[in-house]
This record gives structure tokens, sequence and C-alpha cells, in this order.
């Protein structure tokens, strides 16, 4: 494909006006808020309260209209530096060649891919469960950048379930239902065929649902261990306080609120740009003084494609995330039920692994570590790195997927 053609597919990140708008807003309003802050009318979270003190006290004595003249030309600077950041990824060369990879098994639209058919039958074996929400190749983002590859060269076999584009069946279904017709027969068709117990790994909200797999499986004894990667479990820890605003009025949206046959993913896009508004204005400023030919450079394209990739979401599937998680934190209350079981992380006898990366605003450290009070025989590892570049960054393969193969083995 011609460099011309892929400027004129990439057309994220999605949706393009809002992160635009934001960053617009955001820093040509810096000029009109700093009266505002000199004369203490603007409102100040409250752990930045001693910092906004300190700083008036500093401004003592400055020449405050030259001051403003600078923060205007810095809010100008920065605010090109996105617009620049943003048109140096739409036009970037970068183009994912997607591997070929065995079918183990399918049932609907939902894939089980084998990475390790080049591995010994001794080898120990793992399906690794991503989210719903977006695209499986995260595991599996570039050759030379592959978790999945990764493991597979460390003795271990490898399975990625991959959820895929729904069809008209799986636009009916909840969690229950991706969790008991698709995940579950998935875990006992591998179990059967290497005829030993399985491990299983869940990324973010495959997390979730790998522990309430691990939970009606118990009595089967067909897990050997569970490792759970930035899982959120509390989802009212360390949210902003107007989360249950933006619930009610993205459950106000038209796709949402008239039970449309599918959800866009844009929408989601939009949902987790609301609990972190800023993300997308620094992560641009920051690339765009990235070398464009640079490793760093290439990486950050990758994960920028996978996050504006992605099928449409379940009418039911998306509510329950909103309502039943967001909303209602079921999670945490020991409410959410799934085959008519409260699922309760407390109950797993298995041994596992808990992740929490450091720098995570998808999920903060608060709504994963509460996993840790509930699975206190669990290993645990906090790593540098956001929800994404802990496990798919360029660093990843020494910050964190030795120790899983370790740990695996």
């Amino acid at each position: 494909m011609a460099d011309d053609e892929i400027q004129q597919n990439r057309t994220g990140p999605h949706p393009l006006a809002l992160h635009v708008a934001s960053a617009t807003q955001n820093w040509t309003g810096a000029g009109a808020a700093f009266p505002l802050f000199q004369l203490g009318d603007m409102q100040i979270h409250p752990d930045l309260k001693q910092m906004a003190k300190d700083l008036h006290h500093d401004l003592v004595g400055v020449d405050l209209e030259k001051l403003l003249l600078l923060i205007m030309q810095k809010a100008q600077s920065r605010l090109s530096d996105t617009l620049s950041g943003i048109k140096i990824y739409q036009q970037h060369p970068y183009k994912r060649e997607a591997p070929t990879v065995p079918l183990f098994k399918q049932i609907g639209t939902t894939e089980l891919r084998d990475y390790g058919t080049q591995v010994t039958e001794d080898a120990p074996v793992i399906i690794a469960i991503p989210s719903l929400v977006n695209p499986a190749y995260i595991l599996d983002l570039m050759q030379d950048n592959s978790f999945m590859g990764y493991l597979a060269s460390e003795a271990i076999h490898p399975y990625l379930l991959d959820w895929t584009r729904p069809s008209d069946e799986e636009m009916g279904f909840g969690l229950e239902d991706y969790i008991l017709k698709r995940m579950i027969p998935m875990i006992r068709a591998v179990y059967k065929h290497h005829n030993r117990k399985i491990h299983l790994l869940g990324y973010c909200m495959g997390g979730n649902l790998s522990i309430a797999a691990a939970q009606i499986l118990l009595k089967e004894d067909i897990i050997e261990s569970l490792t759970l990667i930035a899982t959120p479990w509390d989802f009212h820890a360390d949210q902003p306080q107007h989360l249950s605003a933006i619930i009610e009025n993205f459950l106000k949206i038209e796709p949402l609120a008239q039970n449309m046959d599918a959800v866009p993913m844009n929408i989601m896009q939009l949902f987790f740009f609301s609990l972190d508004p800023t993300l997308s204005d620094r992560k641009f400023r920051k690339f765009s003084n990235l070398d464009p030919h640079s490793e760093k450079a290439r990486n950050f394209v990758a994960i920028e494609d996978w996050a504006n990739d992605g099928a449409p979401l379940s009418p039911k599937v998306a509510k329950e995330c909103l309502i039943n998680w967001y909303q209602q934190n079921q999670p945490q209350n020991n409410n959410w039920k799934i085959a008519g079981q409260s699922i309760d992380p407390s109950l797993l006898t298995l041994p596992g692994h808990i992740i929490t990366p450091q720098a995570d605003r998808i999920v903060p450290t608060a709504s994963a570590k509460a996993l840790q009070k509930k699975l206190h025989h669990f290993s645990h590892t906090m790593t540098p790195g956001g929800h994404v570049t802990m496990i798919a960054g360029e660093e990843a393969k020494t910050i964190l997927w030795h120790k899983i193969a370790s740990y695996l083995k």
C-alpha cells in the first residue's frame, strides 16, 4: 500500500472532532483561566490546593501582564504540538501485517488461535482472554512485539481467544452468554485436547470474564492458575466525581437508549475519553516530538491504530458494563451474577498472579487493587507503564513478559 493511501485510510484518533475540540478548548482557555486563578475564583481539585496556594505566593511581585502573555504563548505552542502529533500519526506509513495463526476452534464468530504449534507437548498451556471492547491483537501487536509469540519462544503453549466481529447471534449476547457459550466451551476443548490443566490469563475486562469462568469451573478442576492483568474490580475507586452523570448521559445516546442492533465502537471510545479527557492531548503532544522513524514512534502508531479499531458491541454488553459495573459496582459488591452464581474472587482456591500498572487511567490502581483484598494468596506485581504500554509497549518484554513467563513455568 502506498503512503498516500495509508494517509487516506487513517482518520483517527476517534472521534477525531472531539479530540481536536477538547485540546483546542483546553489550551485556548488557559489565558482566560489565569485571571480567575489570581482572583481566587477558580475551582481547584482538593489534591492541588496546597500547590495552588504555593503558586499564589510565588507570583507575588511578578509582572502579571507579561506572565499572561507567556501563558498564552505556551498554550498556543502546546495546542500546535497536539495538532501536529495527530497529523503525523494520520500520515505515518506503518501498517500492521496480520500474521497467519492456526485456528484451533471456532464457536459462532469467536475464534481460538493456537500460537504454540511448535512447542513441545509437555509445555504449560495458557489461554489469553482479552477485553470485549477492543481487538484481541493487542497481545499480538507486531511480529517483533508479540506477547503471544514471546510466550511460545519461552516454551509455553499460548492460545489467544479472539471475539472478532459479532454476528446476529452475538448481537443478542450479554456477558453471561459470552462466558457460558464461548469462553467456557473453548477452555474445556483445550483441556480435553491437551489432557492437562489450563493456565488462564485475562487482560483488562478479560480478567473479569476469566474470574467468572474460573469460579464456574472450580468443581471441574481444569484451571491450573489465573493471571489478571490491569483488571478492574471496584469500579467506583478513584474515578471522577462526575462518573454517575457521565453514565446517565451515555445511556441516553441513541444506540443505547433505543436498543439498536449494535453499539458503535466510537460510543465506547467516547466513554473512556470522558474518564480522562486530557490523555489524548498529552500523548499526541509527546508523540509530536518523537523521531517518526523510531521504534518508539512506530509502536505508538501500532497501539493507537489498535485503540481506534474494534467491532461494535451488543447493546446488552454495553449496558451491562455501564450499568452493572460502572454505575452499580456489582463486582465489588458481590452482586454480579453469572449462571446464577454471585461472582466472588475470594472463592477461588487456585493459585494466581495479579499485575497492576503504575500509570493506568482506564483502570485506576485502586480499582485493580481491590482484587488483592479478595485474593490474598495471589502474588502481586506492580509494573511500570500504563494500561496498554505495560503489556504492548516497546519495553514490555523486559518489564513484564518475562515475569509472566517465569510464573507460568
